[in-house]
């Protein structure tokens, strides 16, 4: 899998803001992090970023994380209780791929960090930090669940609340309103919030009425599968809602 910096490639497609310079614990390498075992089958092993902090891919995935705090930092976000989100538009399997190592990423240099996996229609995120999806976000929306369905993973300070079970309409659940605003009625502790969000099969996902008043989002396609109209509608829909474009991804 690539990941590759859609700057310069089109203007619909571009960086909303620079990255910073490296940090001092990004310089400071493999030594500071909590890192899993190479073959700890608690956890795919596509999740890079738990095992080897010098893969060239988990290098890109910093630099995603690095264009999402600055531009969160930029419109007034506080650190510590950012809310961000990673949206895939046909992104395929690299999508929730990227997002599990994402927050692996977080959860790594900036502490606390919970994990939603909002495609209820198509469930990835479970499998990936390998836990159950048997109660989860869906439920939670639908008042069906009796407390917070955040379950640790097996990667230090990282919490993953799962898409749940998509029966009887609870896939339209997510977008009913700021997600926002759902989350803070969730009392969560000091801690980032990452929100995996997937173009639904029907298209036209009202992406900008759920992520009013998130941080920071990174828009991820496929290189000659998505459709550019599809890419500047997403944008044109986030802007209108005022949502904060940290840059994109292509796949």
């Amino acid at each position: 899998m690539r990941l590759r910096s859609t700057a310069g490639a089109s203007p619909l497609i571009t960086e909303r803001a620079p990255p910073p310079p490296a940090t001092g614990d990004e310089a400071a390498g493999s030594a500071i992090l909590p890192l899993l075992e190479h073959g700890d089958t608690r956890v795919d092993p596509l999740l890079t970023a738990a095992f080897d902090p010098g893969d060239p891919y988990v290098a890109k995935v910093r630099k995603v994380r690095a264009k999402l705090l600055a531009t969160a930092r930029e419109s007034g976000g506080i650190d510590g209780r950012l809310k961000l989100a990673l949206l895939s538009l046909q992104g395929g399997d690299e999508a929730p791929i990227l997002t599990a190592n994402l927050a692996t990423v977080m959860a790594q240099m900036d502490g606390p960090t919970m994990l939603v996996d909002a495609d209820i229609e198509r469930p990835s995120l479970d499998r990936l930090l390998r836990l159950p999806n048997q109660i989860g976000l869906a439920e939670q929306l639908a008042g069906m669940a009796l407390r917070l369905p955040l379950m640790p993973t097996a990667i230090e300070r990282l919490w993953l609340m799962s898409a749940g079970q998509a029966a009887s309409g609870n896939a339209t659940l997510v977008e009913r309103g700021a997600f926002a605003e759902v989350a803070d009625r969730w009392n969560l502790p000091a801690a980032n919030l990452l929100v995996y969000l997937a173009e639904r099969p029907r298209g036209t996902t009202a992406f900008g009425n759920i992520l009013e008043k998130f941080d920071a989002v990174v828009l991820v396609a496929r290189r000659g599968v998505t459709p550019l109209s599809e890419i500047r509608r997403a944008i044109d829909d986030l802007d209108r809602h005022r949502v904060p474009i940290a840059g994109s991804v292509m796949s």
